[in-house]
């Protein structure tokens, strides 16, 4: 037998999980991709003995792609690959078949078609030599690349000619619930759907599919209904109530309450509230209103949760995060353009362990009260977070990575520069419970873009955007640190001393006025040393007296203060590129302080 090395990828995989609605949606599209994935690695092992390089199998988040090592006879690689790739499309079939059954409906015409010819499966065998893997390796992956550039698919039988899914917006709708307007079935799916291949609900939240799989309005396709109810698939370990938008931008406050209120513990931790309706209620709005589906004991308990929190006076902003992250420049270190020679295969090992590890470390770090983590495969990762606990999170993660994962690389001497570090760039978007999810997901693929091309190229940064219900977005990117300095802890520390009432926010105002006319027409400044200067001076008179705090106490930490935000804040304007970047930051840390201040009203 020949030694090989395999490469198998699904694809895709950006339009599969983040083409959401829903929380989820985002959330299954991952688990069920991991899924699949995972299904052809168990059948390579089991049935043909496959030495699994990279992914950590035991990683519970692993990615579209796996690299194995496999013994075969030539004539025997392509029942090899074709078995792998049935294998995964019949499990994908299967669970979509489960959902349906599970949910007692009829399956219209056409969803089988939608789901057999969703994936893409690429597999590719290249005879090796361990002596020269990492020639192999670059070959393999030029290979795939070429194969993707031609892609098969097959024509569907009816055209797709009808209302597209909610969702995708790709393929036909065929499960719809009608709105309180429509009665007629047979009017919504000529005039409407323009389909009679539609499996059409009523209006009311009734079995089998209640309104938390299907709201009315809403269309969905084969393969977005799987996604939607994959907790009917009957997977283990799979997460049928993964926190909305609305109950993540409460995470904080609903810890704060468990505190002063333990009785609240399980109605907090149930689904027999709205979390959307706490803040509507904080905006005046009656639930009768704006929430007609809901029972009448939902309405109940969703009204008690409100009370509660004003009762106990705590605050909560209608504003929750989304973080992106991926390892930098991963193409040359899994080429070997970074690993020194004849230690690829062995840094190959070593890195799937490490990620792995870290992974699991990720999950246990990003969940309740600080966000929770949708993916998390050791390079790269997807996450919500409580805007109270994003900074402190970023810094972690940011943190780790570097102890967990680059240090250890390093110090077992397979880096051919070490000067070198593995890094990772982070897009970070900071919303608003109403902004559609998708457009959240997209700004945040912006940012991780932007973070990885900022300034001189060389990664390792993070980007922020805030996308203000109003309309209005405010974004800026920095370097992770700077004079080993990690910059959310700087952005941490001025927004929690605004929030203390320890400093004042006019010295940012101030800024924004003053620093405009001192650039020039390509937004840069040009007097350093007057800025410098103006920027303590305002820093110093920002800072406010506490209660209880001494003249002299005040004295001293004004002048610490000052110094010491004055030091920072005057590297991240020299490295900010332009001053429009360091105002935005500026901005940035403004907004977030006022948030978990509760200083800004909840919108509308």
């Amino acid at each position: 037998m020949t030694k090989h090395l395999f490469l198998f990828t699904i694809t895709p995989v950006q339009s599969f999980v983040e083409q959401a609605r829903k929380t989820q949606d985002l959330y299954a599209g991952s688990f069920l991709l991991s899924h699949l994935c995972r299904t052809a690695i168990k059948k390579i092992e089991s049935d043909y003995s496959g030495c699994i390089i990279f992914p950590d199998i035991k990683n519970p988040s692993i990615p579209n792609r796996f690299v194995a090592i496999i013994d075969a006879e030539d004539d025997k690689l392509k029942g090899i690959g074709n078995s792998l790739q049935k294998e995964v499309e019949k499990e994908f079939t299967k669970i979509a078949k489960a959902v349906i059954d599970n949910l007692k409906i009829d399956k219209p015409n056409g969803v089988d078609e939608q789901i057999e010819n969703y994936f893409t499966i690429n597999w590719l065998f290249l005879p090796f030599d361990e002596k020269d893997y990492k020639q192999h390796y670059a070959e393999i992956e030029s290979l795939m690349g070429a194969m993707k550039t031609v892609r098969v698919f097959k024509q569907f039988s009816d055209a797709e000619k009808g209302r597209k899914c909610s969702i995708c917006g790709e393929r036909n709708v065929k499960f719809y619930r009608m709105t309180g307007k429509e009665k007629d079935e047979n009017d919504v799916k000529s005039r409407k759907l323009f389909s009679n291949d539609v499996h059409v609900v009523e209006n009311k939240n009734c079995d089998p599919i209640t309104l938390r799989y299907l709201r009315a309005g809403e269309g969905l396709c084969g393969v977005c209904l799987t996604k939607r109810c994959l907790d009917k698939s009957g997977f283990s370990g799979y997460q049928a109530n993964f926190p909305s938008t609305a109950k993540i931008a409460l995470f904080d406050a609903f810890k704060t309450l468990k505190e002063k209120n333990t009785d609240l513990s399980n109605l907090i931790d149930s689904d027999n509230y709205e979390p959307q309706g706490i803040f509507a209620l904080k905006n005046k709005k009656k639930l009768e209103d704006d929430f007609k589906d809901l029972s009448d004991t939902e309405k109940q308990k969703t009204q008690e949760l409100y009370d509660t929190l004003q009762k106990h006076k705590i605050d909560y902003s209608p504003y929750y995060a989304v973080m992106l992250f991926d390892g930098d420049s991963m193409g040359d270190w899994l080429s070997g353009d970074r690993v020194k020679d004849d230690m690829l295969k062995e840094f190959h090992n070593a890195l799937t362990e490490k990620l792995g590890i870290f992974a699991n470390v990720v999950r246990e770090i990003i969940k309740e009260p600080i966000g929770v983590t949708v993916y998390a495969g050791g390079e790269d990762f997807l996450g919500f977070f409580n805007i109270n606990h994003l900074m402190g999170g970023m810094r972690t993660l940011r943190e780790k990575f570097d102890k967990m994962v680059s240090e250890p690389l390093k110090k077992s001497g397979f880096f051919k520069d070490e000067s070198s570090n593995l890094t990772f760039s982070a897009g970070v978007v900071i919303a608003h419970i109403k902004t559609p999810l998708s457009e959240v997901l997209n700004w945040a693929r912006k940012m991780e873009h932007e973070a990885k091309e900022f300034w001189d190229g060389t990664k390792d940064a993070f980007s922020i955007a805030v996308l203000k219900h109003s309309g209005e977005i405010a974004k800026t990117v920095f370097k992770w640190k700077y004079n080993s300095q990690f910059v959310p802890d700087t952005i941490s520390e001025i927004a929690f001393e605004i929030k203390a009432d320890r400093l004042s926010n006019t010295f940012i105002k101030k800024l924004n006025q003053e620093m405009l006319r001192l650039t020039d027409k390509d937004g840069k400044y040009t007097e350093n040393l007057i800025i410098k200067t103006e920027l303590k001076r305002l820093l110093s008179r920002s800072c406010m007296r506490v209660k209880d705090e001494s003249k002299d106490d005040f004295e001293k930490r004004r002048q610490e203060t000052a110094s010491n935000l004055t030091t920072r804040l005057s590297v991240l304007l020299a490295e900010g590129e332009t001053t429009d970047n360091f105002l935005s930051f500026l901005n940035i840390i403004d907004f977030i302080a006022r948030q978990i201040k509760g200083e800004v009203q909840c919108e509308n």
